[in-house]
């Protein structure tokens, strides 16, 4: 036992020796050193912005914190059955979704809102006018999306079956307006249609993409209730959020949505709804661009893949031929150690620790560089949404796969250096300085 621990103690110290090496190779080529940190930072900072960024979009916040039971219908096709070449494709009538969706008994709840937010003027009666952005909801949306009311309340079923005129507003929406988040009760006109704030909610970041707004009103208070188009008025203006109970049901929620469609459309023989697939999940949704064609997902993977590789590459091939030129000039040094003994396993561990090293620098540096990028390119509001990113743990994650992946090709380099160096102590020894030469520009075209 004792042996072991004594093994034990010698591998720590060596290492201990690898790592104060590295660190004095560090000082002695500052320029190269900096150029491989910032090399490698720099590609770590671009793959941790992509991907946190792609993160945000799909990945559960408030106010849309279930996001991972969320399906979305928001576009559907209508064919005249008598003339297959006529199509209309957009969003559904509220009536029809009503038929469609609110029946279903499978899901937890179903919303009709809106199919997207509207550019209104408010203001203050005998007051400026203050353009903001409007969602218009039905009670139940409340329920779906969690936002955080920091006085009132929503408006509810009652609310929206009498059409009451109704608001909840974001805070610094209320500061605009009234210059204090204290305003339930208070009156504002909206597009010269007078509301009562009945809540005020946290401000919503805009990556919420189908619960952002800076003022929620009832669908019913709204002409878009009743406005309609196409055949038999099956065509609207609104979209669906169905909330499951759990992923598992998703399969049953699309076959009881087909069997309420069917249902309707008994109704208007001469046309046919057509769903595309949908209800979609979240990130199906969000590669679902228009009404008539398909989501591009497995191209959206495929290009965040690609694009995720190709920054992988950059800081492997700068670190590994930074080692490579570094490594020049020890040769000799490994050369003898090998010659005298030393295990292969040493040489690499003294070879890896100086990547590791770099590796580290760069990691580090790219973690803040990341940080600022998202802050200066995404404002106030994304820096909040990163920081929530990071405490619940994915950018660790990214940020230790991103450094794993580059030192992945910096590894192969130290195994190939350390063959190098056994052939290049070889070929000292027979006075093959030519033929070693040769070898060693072979290994390096390799390599690079």
């Amino acid at each position: 036992m004792s042996k072991k621990y004594t093994e034990l103690y010698s591998e720590m110290i060596m290492i201990k020796l690898y790592f104060k090496q590295a660190f004095h190779l560090l000082r002695e080529n500052k320029l190269l050193s900096s150029i491989s940190i910032i090399g490698t930072a720099l590609a770590i900072a671009m793959i941790m912005v992509i991907v946190i960024t792609l993160r945000a979009t799909i990945a559960p916040f408030a106010p849309e914190t279930h996001r991972d039971r969320m399906l979305i219908f928001r576009f559907a096709g209508l064919q005249n059955k008598s003339n297959v070449n006529w199509q209309s494709n957009g969003p559904i009538g509220y009536n029809t979704a009503k038929a469609c969706f609110k029946a279903m008994t499978t899901p937890e709840a179903i919303s009709i809102t809106n199919i997207s937010q509207e550019t209104m003027l408010a203001a203050k009666p005998a007051g400026e006018m203050e353009s903001c952005s409007v969602l218009q909801t039905d009670d139940v949306f409340w329920k779906i999306f969690e936002f955080e009311f920091m006085s009132g309340k929503p408006y509810d079923s009652a609310d929206f079956d009498a059409g009451a005129a109704k608001a909840v507003i974001s805070e610094d929406m209320a500061r605009r307006l009234f210059g204090t988040s204290e305003v339930v009760g208070k009156t504002f006109l909206l597009n010269h249609s007078a509301y009562i704030v009945c809540g005020v909610v946290r401000p919503v970041s805009k990556l919420a993409k189908y619960a952002y707004a800076q003022v929620w009103i009832p669908l019913s208070s709204t002409n878009a209730f009743t406005d309609t188009w196409g055949d038999d008025n099956i065509m609207g203006m609104t979209a669906v959020y169905i909330l499951a109970k759990s992923k598992g049901d998703f399969p049953a929620i699309r076959q009881e949505a087909d069997r309420l469609r069917a249902i309707f459309m008994a109704g208007h023989p001469n046309s046919d709804l057509l769903y595309r697939g949908q209800p979609d999940t979240y990130f199906v949704a969000a590669q679902r661009y228009s009404a008539n064609n398909p989501p591009a997902v497995k191209e959206a993977i495929r290009q965040y893949i690609l694009t995720l590789l190709v920054l992988l590459i950059v800081p492997a091939v700068n670190l590994s031929g930074l080692t490579l030129s570094r490594m020049r000039k020890r040769i000799s040094e490994i050369g003898v150690r090998k010659a005298f003994g030393a295990p292969r396993r040493e040489l690499m561990m003294q070879v890896l620790s100086e990547n590791m090293i770099y590796s580290l620098f760069g990691g580090i540096l790219g973690l803040v560089l990341s940080y600022v990028a998202a802050f200066l390119l995404g404002g106030n509001a994304f820096f909040r949404r990163l920081c929530i990113q990071w405490c619940g743990g994915f950018t660790d994650y990214v940020y230790r796969l991103a450094v794993r992946s580059c030192r992945v090709p910096a590894g192969i380099s130290g195994l190939l250096l350390a063959q190098f160096a056994k052939c290049r102590y070889s070929g000292m020894e027979s006075n093959s300085h030519q033929y070693c030469g040769c070898h060693q520009r072979k290994i390096i075209l390799q390599i690079i």
